[in-house]
């Protein structure tokens, strides 16, 4: 799919010139009231239209709606401005008039249509007054028919050589966007990858000596010089007498601690006068980064603030990409800009998802790599519909453990990130919309929660039948002389209000009992997967409480155990799973299995 682009409050375009760094994306409209911003943007994508002046002007408006459409739009990107969303504008909510731009960007989706687009704001958008903001921002694109994610990314994850943390927003027509597929780089990019071959400016130094005198040491420094001969926006700022003095009493990569009292003047934060570290990130890059009292900007050796070239290679701008303008305006334009890189990695996983490429298609499973709080919203909105959810989701009992001290050491109960912080709850009453009218729902889930999910059934719209019990033959046993052994985890079955539900009792069995008796999952059997369900208690279940080509869904797939189940019992399966590790084990044993019914 190509994706056409509108950049609102552009600034000079790192976002949308990173987006471009895929080819399947073009910026194609631009707009922002800074000339200089424009100019530069102008300056390093020539096929942009670029309007420019105020986005509340009624013509200015019309203007970037009309040459959007002319020129086929369908992905509008952008930093509104959100200076309401603090604690004090609670009261007002989007209604607040210091969030007015924010709100004409929405007008603007409104109108395009697009079929995706992002929004990029501060970090703490997501957390500010108990999380109220971002819900009102999702309430209100929602209603413009889109599936919302968003996530705080941090610049250093994606080769950036900078801490910088931002909040990013996706809306989309068609997919929920899996942040947590984001490629990730292994090992940080530091200040020395990004700037040590520059050539080393004195204060006031100016362009006639910037020139590369240095071969490149790292991979980040070939990259990039890779397009450009000439070296440009590399001038040193002419510092005062006082503020050399300052510098100079600064030892190399190091902070405002190393200077002596009697010089530090008014400048009383632990964040000034320092210098950026060879073997680390930078400090998030801001629009004062040309001077030294204003936190920690300095060349880590040199008697100066980094060069507006420096701070672009911080922000990961290659040196072909030229900045116009006065000595402000350039600072504003790096400081205030998105990372191209980060930008890109954004862009080849909105294309990885709208290809597909994260999802397996077939007549019997449908497998997602994907989020189930967002994924549902897509299922909702095409109106999927399937007859039984059976679903092992995070426990969140994964504590820290010192089994490290141990003469033979174990994992214990740590399973990972993904089994802390997990929301147990708040997913029930959304897939409930989902599930056929005598459909039904078991969760396995820990003891300790029992009460708390069964009281969340009930109130959305379920009839709580039973708990039912997977009884260990062998189970871990841990801490004996202490404590029983652990040997039983626990599955609450549940139907919809007034529900025809299927239980199929085996006519040779009086009656059953509500629980399952099978061995902890061990060798061929055995997956990476720490918390995986047996294969023969999860094919019982399905037998007793599903019929054949009836439609399984289980939103916290894991390593694919009840698909398999599923299918080997002739049933069809619908699977979600957020962590492309377990993801790949899942895809590989229902695609084997799959293989082998045909």
């Amino acid at each position: 799919m190509k994706f056409y682009v509108l950049d609102l409050f552009s600034g000079a375009g790192g976002l949308s010139f990173g987006l471009e760094m895929n080819k399947n994306f073009e910026t194609v409209v631009a707009t922002d009231f800074f000339k200089s911003s424009l100019d530069t943007l102008k300056r390093n994508m020539p096929n942009v239209s670029i309007v420019f002046g105020d986005i509340l002007e009624k013509k200015i408006k019309k203007q970037i709606i009309s040459e959007s459409k002319r020129r086929k739009v369908n992905m509008v990107i952008g930093g509104p401005p959100c200076q309401g969303f603090s604690n004090k504008g609670k009261k007002l909510g989007l209604k607040d008039p210091r969030n007015f731009l924010f709100l004409e960007y929405l007008d603007i989706v409104k109108n395009l249509k697009p079929e995706i687009f992002i929004i990029e704001n501060v970090k703490t958008l997501t957390t500010a007054s108990n999380k109220y903001f971002i819900n009102e921002i999702k309430k209100n694109f929602e209603k413009l028919d889109y599936i919302i994610s968003y996530k705080v990314l941090k610049a250093s994850d994606y080769g950036v050589p900078q801490s910088r943390e931002r909040t990013f927003i996706i809306g989309s027509k068609t997919i929920s966007f899996n942040f947590n597929l984001l490629k990730k780089y292994s090992k940080s990019v530091t200040v020395k990858d990004a700037i040590s071959d520059l050539s080393y400016l004195q204060s006031g130094d100016g362009e006639f000596t910037a020139s590369y005198v240095r071969e490149p040491q790292s991979d980040y420094q070939k990259n990039m010089r890779k397009y450009s001969k000439k070296l440009f926006n590399h001038v040193a700022t002419s510092h005062s007498e006082y503020a050399l003095k300052k510098l100079s009493l600064i030892p190399p990569e190091k902070g405002k601690e190393y200077l002596p009292q009697e010089m530090l003047g008014n400048q009383k934060f632990k964040t000034t006068w320092g210098r950026l570290e060879w073997l680390n990130v930078s400090p998030t890059i801001d629009t004062r980064f040309d001077t030294p009292s204003n936190g920690k900007n300095s060349h880590p050796e040199l008697n100066r603030a980094i060069t507006a070239r420096e701070a672009a290679r911080i922000q990961s701008f290659p040196d072909n990409f030229v900045f116009l303008g006065n000595k402000t305006e350039i600072c504003k334009q790096v400081g205030n800009a998105v990372p191209p890189l980060l930008a890109k990695t954004l862009a080849d996983e909105i294309e990885e998802q709208y290809n597909n490429k994260k999802q397996i298609d077939s007549q019997n499973y449908k497998l997602f790599c994907d989020d189930a709080y967002n994924k549902i919203h897509e299922f909702i909105k095409n109106k999927i519909i399937v007859n039984h959810i059976i679903t092992d989701p995070p426990y969140n009992i994964s504590v820290e453990n010192n089994f490290f001290t141990m003469k033979n050491p174990r994992k214990g109960i740590d399973f990972g990130a993904w089994d802390k912080e997990f929301d147990l709850l708040n997913w029930i009453s959304d897939y409930e919309k989902i599930l056929d009218k005598n459909g039904s729902i078991i969760i396995f889930c820990s003891y300790r929660y029992l009460s708390k999910i069964i009281e969340k059934l009930e109130i959305s719209n379920f009839v709580v039948k039973d708990v039912l019990e997977w009884r260990k033959s062998n189970p871990m046993p841990r801490n004996i002389n202490r404590r029983y052994v652990q040997d039983t985890e626990f599955a609450i079955w549940a139907v919809k209000n007034g529900a025809k539900w299927v239980f199929n009792k085996p006519k040779s069995k009086p009656y059953l009992r509500a629980y399952f008796e099978a061995p902890v999952v061990s060798g061929n059997e055995r997956t990476e997967h720490p918390t995986q369900k047996s294969l023969s208690v999860m094919e019982k279940i399905i037998q007793i409480h599903t019929n054949e080509e009836e439609i399984i869904l289980d939103p916290f797939m894991g390593s694919g155990t009840t698909g398999i189940a599923s299918l080997i019992n002739n049933r069809k399966f619908i699977g979600v799973e957020l962590d492309s590790q377990y993801f790949n084990i899942a895809k590989k044993r229902i695609n084997g299995v799959s293989a082998k019914l045909i």
